[in-house]
Formats: structure tokens, sequence, C-alpha cells
């Protein structure tokens, strides 16, 4: 053997390649066997029609999961019924027994609801339920409709049983006080056919509520009783109406609980459940109440008379009233109850039936603790609203037509009614009570406006004939009427109280409020002592052109004053501002004085129903709504704008009325009246300061009386001679004040313009206020006044020179009299006569001489003269 000679081995071990046909035979084989255990049951079901049914494609669902798929349809031999051919799925073999069932699951639309929705995207399907126990089985009958639920689920399960159905239906709920609680299952009927059988299951957490004594009954659809004197209709909830319902109540809470499969009665409604809560109501004895008379609360039956008894003493009128348990809320200390006869009038003319029907029990529901005993009232409570509405009270004088059930109407709607009527505690006032719909109590307002609305309202005045009448309801029996006029900024306290105005003209202001040229119209107050011929809707006037409206006057609390409201039209409202000035332009004024005759007038419309006029002379600030305007009886009046003050005289001079009061020569004010007191030694003079004197409404203002005076000199304030004495003023400092003490006479000093000086002399001479003060000779000034120094030693002369010649006057200026006539007599020398002039022969007076040097002199500097 060579060394190349190859070497030649015997493999023990298979080749890798056998390994492939062997894993696929393994694979094949597990297949198989998958395919095997994977094989469903096939069964058979027979329908009475192939709609919604498909081959292939309409499944088998239990409790939402797939069971099953139909593999085949074909028609059953009789040709009557079709055949399904169904692979179930391995797991459910076992529970294919005679027990199963199958049944085609498509949407329905009833009375009771909407089943099966689901198909409505997925189609239709077969529904299974298992059959837990039973014999196998492969071929099976559909139903016509879904079987009973098993009775599997936590929860009460019962059986309710009735002479009929009615409305009970398959998903019909059960209730507890309008609670959901539970639902019906099924309803069929029992073995003999004489009875209903419904089966109901309540929820878990409601199941304590169910005892053995539980009465349940029938709250479906709409029940109609009929009689010769009735037509009862009872009506459930909306839901009940629709889809039926039961209600049910524990008359004995401490009864045991119901256990599953209990069988308990299903009455026609709560009154045949002998299960309604009995309560007794206590009338007077002649009451007209009979038994089988309906219980209402706002319009709503909640329940019946059982029974109704008359005391031994024929006092009384016992009744035993079966109330719905539903209602037993409003059975508390503060309900109330009385008998509702019924009424026919001209509103409800169409109501007959009510008049057939009889009376009835009304209850209003109160507060407070549980009770089940009243005592009916003999009336309707005052106060009761209507349908939850909006009680309001209104004040009137008189209550004319309005009765009871009268109308409340707005805008000639009614919205409302008069409940009743009664006299305050003082008989002073009547009370009216009224309700306002609850639909329509946003109407009120707190500012709304009632008024009285029966019978015909006529209107005449200058402007015209107005002939004005609400509803001929209203009309014949009387009504009241209100309207909102536009609220105004200031926020007021939320009332329910209002007064009753007599007609529609009194409530608007004679149109004022309603009018819409006033809603955006300027609002002014204005104050006088009294308002003339001055009412509502007069005009006011600007240049006798109408600008507004008085809106209404009011007489003030303190008995001596008017207020008077307006409105002026927004047109015109830039015409007014704080220097505005109002007056009374009703009637002719005139004014006759030495100087003048004045006579003035407004239009005629002003002279027969009056008016009021204003002028705006210079600009003024804005105004701001009811600002606050001074009216003056007459247009001279508001000119002068007079003040008000008192001043008390000493006795002796003569004051009239009428007389003038002066300050620096100017007429400033007016004497009003005139009165002698504390026992003549006084006089008390009223006194109207012009605009222009409110100055000397201050302390420390003087007045006194100044009387005309004939000298030889000339004649001492002339101007009295014709008219009388008049009273002199001059103006203080200090705060305001309104009443004076007159001095007896003129104040010596005055503080003039110009130089004002005082001159101390032995005696007076013949100087007097006036006298002039000399020059040079030339007049530069005058006597302003006179008095004793305060040791009476001397003569204190006040002088005032003026402006233009004051700085002639020095310090060491030299003042001596110039009165009369100086005469100086010798035996060598003859006789020297000298006089100033003519005037200071006659009046006096007094000259100065000044060295140039000297610094000019100051306001209140005295000189000296040693000899008069």
């Amino acid at each position: 053997m060579s060394d190349h000679d190859p070497i030649l081995t015997r493999r023990h071990l298979p080749s890798a390649i056998w390994f492939l046909p062997l894993l696929a035979a393994i694979i094949a084989g597990w297949l198989v066997y998958k395919n095997y255990d994977n094989k469903g049951v096939l069964i058979e079901v027979i329908f009475d029609s192939a709609a919604g049914l498909e081959a292939k494609k309409t499944k088998v669902f239990y409790r939402g999961l797939p069971a099953g798929v139909v593999k085949e349809l074909k028609i059953d031999d009789d040709l009557r019924r079709i055949k399904a051919l169904i692979e179930m799925v391995p797991q459910t073999e076992k529970t294919l027994t005679e027990n199963a069932q199958f049944w085609l699951v498509e949407p329905q639309v009833s009375l009771s609801g909407v089943r099966g929705l689901e198909t409505l995207l997925s189609g239709s399907y077969i529904s299974y339920q298992p059959g837990l126990e039973g014999e196998p089985k492969r071929a099976f009958e559909a139903l016509d409709q879904p079987p009973p639920p098993i009775k599997n689920s936590d929860g009460l399960y019962i059986t309710l049983t009735a002479d009929n159905a009615r409305s009970v239906y398959q998903g019909a709920k059960v209730y507890f006080r309008d609670i959901e609680v539970g639902e019906v299952l099924s309803h069929a009927l029992s073995s003999d056919g004489k009875k209903v059988l419904i089966e109901t299951y309540i929820e878990p957490r409601f199941t304590y509520l169910i005892k053995e004594n539980t009465r349940f009954w029938n709250a479906s659809g709409i029940k109609v009783k009929a009689d010769f004197s009735k037509i009862d209709i009872q009506i459930g909830s909306l839901a009940s109406i629709i889809a039926g319902g039961i209600h049910f109540s524990t008359p004995d809470e401490s009864s045991p609980e119901a256990n599953n499969s209990q069988i308990l009665p299903l009455y026609d409604d709560y009154e045949a459940a002998q299960d309604g809560i009995e309560i007794t109501l206590r009338f007077p004895g002649a009451t007209e109440l009979r038994e089988g008379a309906t219980v209402q609360s706002r319009g709503i039956q909640i329940g019946r008379v059982k029974q109704v008894t008359l005391t031994d003493d024929f006092k009384h009128l016992d009744s035993i009233l079966l109330i719905d348990p539903r209602a037993q809320d409003l059975l508390k200390e503060g309900s109330q109850f009385w008998l509702q006869k019924p009424e026919i009038s001209l509103e409800n003319l169409g109501n007959i039936s009510s008049l057939l029907r009889g009376s009835h029990i009304e209850l209003e529901a109160g507060q407070g603790a549980d009770k089940r005993s009243y005592n009916a009232l003999e009336i309707a409570p005052i106060k009761r609203q209507l349908s939850m509405g909006k009680a309001i009270e209104l004040r009137t004088e008189q209550l004319g037509s309005i009765s009871k059930g009268a109308p409340v109407l707005y805008r000639q709607l009614p919205v409302g009614e008069v409940i009743n009527y009664e006299l305050d505690g003082e008989g002073k006032q009547v009370i009216i009570h009224a309700a306002i719909e609850q639909r329509y109590s946003h109407l009120i307002k707190n500012n709304s406006r009632f008024w009285n609305a029966s019978g015909i309202d006529l209107t005449a005045n200058i402007d015209g004939l107005e002939l004005r009448t609400e509803s001929a309801a209203a009309l014949l029996r009387g009504g009241i009427a209100f309207f909102n006029p536009p609220q105004t900024s200031k926020t007021k306290k939320s009332t329910s109280v209002y007064q009753l105005y007599r007609d529609y003209h009194q409530a608007s202001e004679k149109g004022i409020l309603t009018d819409k040229r006033f809603q955006k119209a300027l609002k002014i107050r204005l104050h006088s002592k009294s308002s003339g011929a001055l009412s509502a809707g007069d005009p006011i006037l600007y240049k006798q052109i109408p600008v507004g409206e008085i809106a209404q006057t009011v007489l003030n609390k303190d008995g001596n004053s008017v207020t008077i409201y307006a409105f002026i039209d927004p047109t015109y409202d830039h015409l007014i501002n704080e220097g505005s000035r109002f007056w009374i332009a009703s009637g002719i004024k005139a004014d006759i004085s030495l100087k003048q005759l004045t006579i003035r007038s407004e239009s005629i419309k002003t002279l027969v129903q009056g008016g009021i006029a204003f002028e705006t002379e210079h600009v003024g600030k804005a105004i701001k709504p009811n600002h606050l305007f001074a009216l003056y009886p007459d247009h001279t009046t508001s000119l002068q704008q007079p003040l008000g003050i008192q001043i008390t005289f000493p006795a002796g001079k003569s004051v009239q009325p009428n007389t003038d009061l002066r300050f620096k020569g100017q007429i400033i004010g007016k004497v009003t009246k005139v009165a002698v007191i504390n026992e003549g030694n006084e006089l008390l003079v009223d006194l109207n300061l012009f605009r222009d004197g409110h100055f000397l409404a201050r302390k420390r203002s003087l007045f006194w009386v100044v009387e005309p005076a004939i000298r030889l000199s000339g004649v001492d304030h002339p101007e009295g001679i014709l008219t009388g004495n008049f009273i002199e003023a001059s103006s203080g400092e200090g705060p305001a004040t309104f009443s004076f003490k007159g001095v007896t006479k003129a104040p010596a000093f005055e503080n003039k313009e110009g130089l004002n000086l005082i001159v101390h002399a032995p005696t007076l001479g013949s100087l007097f206020k006036g006298s002039p003060i000399f020059y040079r000779q030339v007049p530069v000034g005058s006597v302003t006044g006179y008095d004793l120094t305060r040791n009476g030693k001397n003569v204190e002369i006040f002088i005032n020179i003026k402006p233009e010649y004051a700085l002639f006057v020095r310090k060491n200026s030299e003042f001596r009299n110039a009165s009369g006539v100086r005469i100086d007599f010798s035996l060598f020398g003859g006789i020297d006569f000298r006089a100033d002039s003519l005037e200071t022969m006659i009046g006096g007076g007094l000259n100065f001489t000044s060295p140039p040097e000297s610094q000019p002199a100051s306001s209140g500097e005295i000189f000296v003269i040693d000899e008069m």
C-alpha cells in the first residue's frame, strides 16, 4: 500500500439528510392532531326565516364572545323553515344539551326601548344560552325572543303576579320614589292562564328595600276612570308612559326581607294596593266633602279622600286621606290643606269640567318635621303662589271692582291673578295679595308700576281727550295692570310690596315714564315754597319753547316746601348748567314802581295750565342727574335769587315791608316782613338778600336803619324822602349766619377806598357826616363818621381822603377846623373877617397843610386839632 492510497472507514450513524423528512413528518402529525383536536361541534338550528342569516358570515355569540359560525343554510324538507348548519367551538360541546337555547338578534325598536342596536353595524347574529344540565343534543329550534336571563347575578329575583300586564314589558323599570332600582326580566302567563307572571330583578344595593309585605303597583301609561260626576285621568311619568313602570313601598319596614323567588302581587295602582299614606284632616261640620274627592298639589293629583265622618256634635267633619307614598315629603308641619271649590268666570267659561268634577282638597307643602294630622283652612291661604310663582303685595286706599281671581296683566296678557285682599291693621289701606306665574316672575322689577285696570279711563285736558281700557275681562270683572319704567342707576333693595295707583296716568306720571322721549332725558329737581298751579305734565320752557315736562310734585316732609321732579328732552339738555335759573311761568306778573311799570306773561297754555321757564346766562359747570335747583316765583325773583335773613332792631325807627337794603348806595335786598316782638320793644325784620348781596350773610356784618335828614348845609340821604327809611349794611367776616342784631346807628369808621384817617378834636363843632376835607381849598375827602373817645375827653372824627389825593397827606400834616366864619377884632387893627368858603360857612369842614419833605401818611394814623 502506497502512501497515497485512500483509507476507507464505515459510518455507523445515518446521514443528516434524513432528519428533514423526519421533521416534516412530525410537523404534519402535529397539524393533523391539532386539526382533530380543534374540530368544532356541528349542530342544526331551525329558524322560521333565513332573514338576517348568511352562510360563513353569521356568527354565534355568548356574552359577547364568538362561540360558532353558520356553515351552511338549507331549506327543511317541508319547505316551511330553514335549517342552519352551525359549527360550534369545541369548548361548548358539554353545554349543547336539551336545555341549550338559540335565538336570532336583530335591531328592534318598540315602546319599551331599542334592542340589538349593535347589529346596525355588524349585522344580525345568533345568541346562545348554554344548557348546563340535560342530555346531549345536536338539533335545536330557535326561539322567537330572548329567554329570561339566568338568575346567577347578585341581587334579588322576585316574581310579581297580576291580572294583566298592561304596559309592563321586558326591560320596564322598577322605581322607588321615582329612583330606578331594578327592571322587569320577562313576563309570561301562568300554567292555568289566569295570571301574568312578571319576573323582576332588584339591584343588590336596593334589595334591603324589599320586604315580605312590600306592595307593588303598576305606574305605567295613562289610566282613565269615568263616572257621571267625574273623569279621573292618572298619568305616570313620561318614562313609565313609554316603557312601562312599577312602583313599590313598604308599609311596615320592620317586616323580614324578601328572598329569591318570592311571589308578591302587583296591584293596578297605589289605591288598589291600599298602601297610600293615611292622614287625618278635620274640616268644619258644614263642609261639603265626599269620599273619593281628589287631593291635589299645584295641579297634580297626589291622593284621594278615603273616608268622611261627621263628629257626634256635628261641629267637625273628619276625613281620612290616602296620599301617594311618592308625595310623603309634602306632609310636613308647615303644610296646609283647604277645600278648593270650582269657580266659573268670564276668563274660564270653557272650564265647565271643574263644575262637574266638584270640589277637591288642595295641599300647599311647608317645612318642618313629618306630620300626619291637620286642621284644614277655611279659605285658601292668602299668600299662596301660582305654579311656584312670585307673590306680591299691593297697597291702595280703595279696592274698586277688583275681586279674587281678577287677572294681573302685562301688555294686556294675563300673567297672574289676585289671590285675596284684606284691610291693614289700622283700616286705612286695602292690602291685595297677588301671585305672578313662575314663567313671568322675571317681569316684576323693584320699580314696577301697578294700577287699577278696571273699567274705562277717560282723561280730558287742554291738549285733548284720551280714552283707555284694558282687556274685556278687566273691563267687567276688574283687574290690575303693570309696566316697568326704565331702570335708574341707583340700585334699590329687593321688594315684594308695591303701591297700586288709581289709574294709568297716575302710575305713569301722565305718560312720562312710558314716553320714549324721556327714557334718556335729563332728570332735575326743583325746590320751591309752593307749587302754585303746577302739576305733572306741565311744560318746561326755554324762550317759550317746550323742552321738557314736570313729572311729579311732592310735598316735603317738613310740610313747608315742595320738590318738583322734571325731565329735560335730551335734545336740549345742553341748555342747562349750574348757572341756570328757573321760575314759575304761570299767570301774569306785574311790577309797579315810581320808575317803571312792567307786565310779563308766558304763552296762553301756561296761563291756563301752568309751566316753568328757565334761563342760562353764563357758562357754568355741567350738572349730574337729579341736580337740585331753586324754583323762584317769577322771573324778577330768579334774577335776584334772594337769600333770607332776619334782623332784630330796637323799636323807634320805622321799617316797612319792601324797604330797601342798601350797601354803599346800591340796593341789594328788600324787607319782606316786619313783626313787633318783645312787648313792642323790638322789631323782627325778615329780609331777602339779592344775589349780589349774599356776601352780607356773614358774622359781624352790621345793619342799621337810615332816616333822611334836612340840614342847612343840605339833605342827608335824600333818596329816602320819597321812599321812606331804608336799611344800610356794612360787610363782616366769619362763618355764614342768617340772624343778626341790628345797631342803632351807622358805625363811625368806614373802611372806604383811599386813605382812612382819625382826627382828635376837643369838640365836633359844626362837622357832620359828609362834611368836606379841603387841601388848598380843593375838596379832597369827607368826614365819614365821628364818635367820642373811650375816656370821653375828645371827639374822634373819621375822615376819608380820596385815592388820587392820598399822597398829599403827610405824617406831620396839620388839620384845622374850616367851619363857619372867623372874626378877629382889635382897637388898633380893626376887624379881621375870614371864611374858607360859603360851603364851610354853612356845613363846616376841615382843611390841612402838609410840609413837603415829610413821609406820606398811612391809613389809621391819628392827627390832633387843639382848637375847633
